[in-house]
């Protein structure tokens, strides 16, 4: 499978996605890429096309979020519409998720870095 494009979830709670993206990337964006190659969601050319693509989106989750956290499919659904609704392209049904707990994370809040394929 080839991966075509990442999805940042997370609990709109933290803010809004313009101001959580912006000052999310750098060091913890690195730290999300290498858990995503380290788990083999994604390979490093798949990764490279991605950032050089400007494929990847955040969606900020407004209710529920503990919810989705239980239910793996909601999360696949979820990063498959936010994707869709901002790139126009339609993903594989196949979503996998690396979930950063916020309590251990450097960043302070729960992270569901989605990795959308086609």
């Amino acid at each position: 499978m080839k991966a075509i494009g990442i999805v940042m979830l997370y609990d709109r709670r933290v803010g809004d996605p313009q101001e959580v993206s912006k000052t999310f990337f750098g060091e913890n964006f690195s730290i999300v890429t290498e858990g995503l190659v380290s788990q083999k969601l994604i390979d490093l050319i798949q990764l490279k096309n991605i950032l050089d693509s400007k494929s990847i989106y955040w969606g900020a989750i407004r209710e529920n979020f503990e919810k989705f956290l239980e239910e793996d499919e909601a999360i696949g659904r979820l990063a498959w519409k936010v994707f869709n609704d901002k790139s126009g392209k339609e993903a594989s049904d196949e979503v996998k998720s690396l979930v950063y707990d916020g309590s251990k994370a450097p960043w302070k809040f729960t992270l569901m870095a989605c990795v959308l394929y086609e």
